[in-house]
């Protein structure tokens, strides 16, 4: 049985977690495994940091949290191996050495400038696993995702070039699972034509995942989680949530679209093109029944589901004349958002104004406003919560409303959407 397995940061925050990767790995083994690793921890908000004190040239704050950072990374090799790995530490040295260079380097733009820092991480977790699993005597190869996945130059959400990713696959990875050797990958990483780092969206590594799946086809994909399932809520926010057994494709990309955090949005469609099952399975309790995502129907996923985005934008945006926001106004509002790399989470149409609600990003926003009020009015509000009902009720709209400022609200037959604070 041929599978492919993922396993996020929050999993391998520490050394017990990586050396349960491992124990999985060792495990399941014995048969055509491909491993996917995404960046430990709170990783990439760390090198999202500093990106941030780069652009702002604070430099002495961007010493001291690139070398907090630097410090956990070494401290858990420490941890993993109390009598030394001098080769892992000098692997992890020399990666520091060249994220710093990248720090420093001149880019062409902002989105190539972050993908080329922030995909260390998913590279550093990747040599941990690495070391640890040759410790204990798997049979393993790591393979740069960089030299697998082909993509596109649109940086900070890449297109797949899948033709080039399924030969970089067949003279690749087959050759090392022919071997009986486990591969080991970096999840959210590709790179360009020209060999440009490119990343996939934030939390892309399950779409990493997705991706090998289709191109090896895969008996089955899982997704490695600390909880035990899909959840039709966030149980750190809601009591009496219930997992889901089976879900269809359909139902989990419409859940996944509405920002459902187990899942990124584009891991379904490959998994759908070829019928290959997405378990998300329970980390630390392996034995309870995972949820399985298929291509079959069941009357439990007509279950209402709960999804929370905070962090949200409302920008309201108005000709200045008060003519209609026609067609040719909407094309130009359209590509300004593109061009800023801001995806839409809602938004509302009437005939002087268009409202859209997205997650807050300090540049994008400013770089957006810059661009719109050459031409528009523009009005915003930050800090609001955007929360999605998939199967509402009535009794459950007013449950999540209850004693808020609502700010914008749509409904379809399935769907209740709310931006509120």
């Amino acid at each position: 049985m041929m599978r492919v397995f993922k396993f996020g940061g929050a999993l391998m925050k520490d050394a017990a977690g990586i050396n349960r990767v491992v124990s999985l790995m060792e495990e399941y083994g014995c048969e055509p495994l491909v491993v996917v690793v995404s960046a430990i921890g709170k990783t990439t908000n760390a090198l999202e940091e500093l990106i941030r004190l780069k652009n702002q040239n604070n430099i002495p704050a961007l010493q001291r949290e690139f070398f907090n950072l630097k410090h956990q990374h070494l401290q858990l090799v420490t941890e993993l191996f109390p009598d030394h790995n001098d080769l892992l530490f000098n692997e992890l040295e020399a990666l520091f050495g060249r994220l710093w260079e990248a720090l420093n380097n001149q880019y062409p733009d902002t989105f190539q400038a972050y993908d080329s820092v922030v995909s260390f991480g998913e590279e550093m977790a990747s040599v941990l696993v690495e070391q640890t699993a040759t410790a204990r005597g798997l049979p393993l190869q790591r393979i740069h995702a960089a030299t697998l996945i082909a993509t596109d130059s649109d940086h900070t959400h890449a297109g797949i070039d899948w033709k080039s990713t399924g030969n970089n696959i067949e003279s690749k990875v087959k050759p090392v699972l022919e071997a009986k050797k486990m591969v080991l990958t970096q999840g959210f990483v590709g790179a360009d034509p020209l060999g440009h780092i490119t990343t996939l969206g934030r939390e892309g590594s399950d779409f990493t995942a997705a991706i090998l799946g289709n191109l090896l086809h895969a008996d089955e994909v899982t997704i490695w989680k600390d909880v035990p399932g899909l959840m039709n809520a966030d149980p750190n926010r809601f009591s009496e949530c219930i997992k889901f057994d089976f879900l269809s494709y359909h139902e989990a990309i419409e859940l996944a679209f509405y920002g459902a955090t187990i899942i990124h949005p584009k891991t379904i469609q490959p998994l759908k093109q070829l019928n290959i099952p997405l378990y998300v399975r329970s980390f630390y309790n392996p034995d309870i029944t995972p949820t399985c995502i298929s291509n079959q129907s069941t009357e439990e996923e007509k279950t209402h589901s709960i999804i929370v985005k905070d962090h949200q934008v409302l920008l309201s945006v108005s000709t200045r004349d008060l003519s209609f926001i026609a067609e040719e106004n909407l094309t130009r509002l359209f590509a300004a958002f593109s061009q800023n790399k801001i995806h839409i989470n809602m938004m509302q149409h009437s005939a002087v104004s268009f409202s859209v609600c997205f997650d807050y990003h300090e540049e994008k926003l400013k770089h957006l406003r810059i661009d719109l009020e050459k031409e528009f009015e523009i009005k915003y509000n930050s800090g609001l919560q955007l929360i999605t009902l998939r199967h509402y009720t009535p009794s459950l709209i007013d449950f999540v409303t209850s004693d808020k400022e609502i700010f914008l609200e749509q409904r379809s037959r399935s769907t209740f959407q709310v931006l509120m604070k």
